[in-house]
């Protein structure tokens, strides 16, 4: 029993850990993101981005939009991502809008493969998705309040990102 004891706890030791940690502060919150057809053939991917350079108690929360065209989303996003001090961080999305003529298919799949990105995301069509995301003289955060505004409706239930998976719409 010893031995065993002796044995184990050597692993222990190596395979404990928080071994995917992401420390908060090296983070880019995305709140919100838009997805438009682009004008010469491609994808305008728009992120709503928590601010973190003010203080939330002084000034609110604070968020800035950053938009960028790719030929397709993935590209889009790795483009966007190097003008951005941190890494981007999809745990917090509430909404994903897709514009008019928008490859949906494309989109949700790319949604879908991002392992962070919560399965009760909001899923809205409009026409200029980007235009959603930006936030009014009040501040806050755009994304959160659409999202609000569509848990207050009683008429219909959402479309969430698990649904779109399932082919429930």
């Amino acid at each position: 029993m010893r031995k065993l004891f002796i044995l184990l706890l050597p692993a222990c030791l190596v395979l404990s850990g928080c071994w995917d940690y992401k420390d908060l502060n090296k983070l880019s919150i995305v709140s919100g993101i838009a997805f438009d057809n682009a004008e010469d053939s491609g994808i305008t991917v728009t992120l709503e981005i928590v601010d973190r350079s003010s203080s939330p108690r002084s000034d609110g929360l604070r968020t800035r939009t950053v938009a960028m065209t790719g030929r397709d989303a993935e590209s889009a996003v790795k483009e966007l991502s190097k003008g951005l001090d941190f890494e981007l961080y999809y745990g917090a999305v509430a909404v994903a809008i897709f514009g008019k003529d928008t490859p949906r298919d494309e989109l949700k799949t790319w949604l879908l493969k991002k392992r962070e990105v919560r399965e009760t995301v909001y899923v809205i069509y409009a026409d200029k998705a980007g235009e959603k995301l930006q936030t009014d003289e009040d501040g806050g955060i755009a994304a959160y309040k659409l999202r609000d505004i569509l848990n207050a409706s009683k008429e219909e239930r959402p479309l969430e990102l698990y649904r779109v998976g399932r082919r429930e719409e």
